[in-house]
């Protein structure tokens, strides 16, 4: 795992019931790593354990066995804080703030060295020019993530961590955030984005982890993931007849055995392509959501 920022071996989370007879087992054995300036889609159905391992990332839980590091250390430590910036799904702030406010009181509460210019260039950028000094409890839930998203950005962190960061977005913002995420990257941010949008994660991802119900169901680079198992089609002539084409499901070992099939009745290969998956498809069979 050399170059990893994040680095989650063997994480298990179990949490008692209300009686304590039994535990619900949230996160069971996963292991991946997010490596630097890299970006990882963490995906899987709801309740599949991706929040519980968010928050062990963030330092918020502890694991119940396993390990999460961030740079070799624990996520709880001051100056591992320093270096994240995170996205929650739903962000809550105090409605009696503007936005300019909330930047002013996190600068200082992080002991960063910034003026105005600085913050306003921020909002600026998220998308929230204008409304600088509007009070929070004017503002839609779109507007709130854009918020949320300046305050991540604020300490230009070597890490962004962002839970479902477009939702309530229209798809103009989205293609924003999309492109602040990708910014990030050239940076050399390494961002960890949980989302339910897969064409997005599929658009600006390097790497994906797939969760359900607690276990690591697949992982792999998103080329990986979108050629694993990719459909072949195949045209080809026989002897007087016109060209056919034709569909395999079955991978390459189906392919060789067609092709060897057409040339031993003489037949002509006039071309062999192989259809990527989408994201979408992947999920659906790896998480058993199929119908």
């Amino acid at each position: 795992m050399s170059g990893s920022c994040i680095e989650v071996v063997d994480l298990q989370k179990h949490y008692p019931t209300r009686m304590g007879l039994r535990r619900i087992r949230a996160v069971e054995g996963i292991s991946f790593s997010l490596r630097n300036g890299d970006i990882l889609g963490f995906l899987g159905p709801n309740g599949a354990g991706k929040t519980t391992t968010i928050k062990c990332i963030l330092g918020l839980l502890r694991p119940t066995s396993g390990s999460v590091r961030l740079w070799g250390e624990p996520p709880a430590a001051a100056k591992v804080r320093q270096r994240i910036g995170f996205v929650p799904e739903n962000p809550t702030y105090e409605s009696c703030f503007t936005p300019l406010e909330f930047l002013r009181t996190f600068s200082e509460m992080r002991g960063l060295d910034q003026g105005s210019d600085f913050m306003l260039g921020l909002l600026g950028r998220v998308g929230l020019s204008g409304w600088e000094t509007t009070r929070i409890d004017r503002f839609s839930k779109g507007m709130r993530q854009r918020l949320s998203l300046a305050l991540a950005l604020q300490s230009q962190p070597d890490v962004l961590v962002l839970d479902e960061p477009t939702g309530g977005l229209d798809p103009l913002a989205r293609k924003e955030f999309r492109d602040i995420i990708l910014e990030e990257s050239r940076r050399g941010a390494a961002v960890f984005l949980s989302s339910h949008l897969l064409s997005e994660v599929e658009a600006i991802c390097d790497r994906a982890v797939i969760l359900s119900q607690g276990r690591k169901v697949s992982e792999g680079s998103m080329e990986e993931l979108l050629r694993k198992k990719s459909p072949y089609t195949i045209r080809f002539s026989l002897p007087g007849s016109t060209p056919v084409e034709k569909r395999l499901e079955g991978g390459e070992s189906e392919l060789q055995k067609e092709i060897d099939s057409i040339r031993r009745r003489d037949g002509t290969i006039l071309a062999v392509e192989r259809t990527g998956r989408s994201l979408e498809e992947v999920f659906l069979e790896v998480t058993g959501e199929e119908r």
